[in-house]
């Protein structure tokens, strides 16, 4: 080569390079938000699972440790409140006669649930009758 002549230079340009810094950064943005997203998904369900568990024992208990009577008992477990109302439900009359059949009265349950989970208080709430002593 001649002495005046020019070696063509291999390498990356300073706009490659700052266009490259930018998708990189975009990327990583997109990719932490979807794992910020998972996790919030994650808690919401974790305290679902823990009030639906809470749920499942406050009804299991009632009857026994919870007297299974008309009114309302509150409660308070952990970051959870749960509230429970009994109310008798409508029955057929008794018919009328020597071979009456001695009835259960049915209740007409009612258990919600609420928790705080960041700024929001997410509530479930269930239903059910049970049956109460017979008369």
């Amino acid at each position: 080569m001649a002495a005046g002549a020019r070696v063509p230079q291999r390498g990356f340009t300073l706009i490659e390079v700052l266009v490259s810094f930018v998708l990189l950064s975009l990327s990583l943005v997109v990719i932490l938000q979807i794992f910020a997203t998972g996790l919030r998904s994650s808690g919401a369900a974790e305290g679902y699972t823990r009030a639906m568990l809470l749920a499942e024992s406050t009804l299991a208990r009632l009857g026994s440790e919870i007297p299974l009577v008309a009114g309302e008992t509150e409660g308070r477990d952990d970051i959870f409140q749960w509230r429970l109302r009994v109310t008798p439900a409508l029955t057929p009359p008794a018919e009328p006669g020597p071979q009456a059949v001695p009835r259960a009265t049915l209740y007409d349950v009612a258990l919600e649930v609420e928790w705080r989970q960041g700024a929001r208080t997410p509530q479930i709430r269930f239903r059910t009758l049970r049956a109460g002593p017979v008369e």
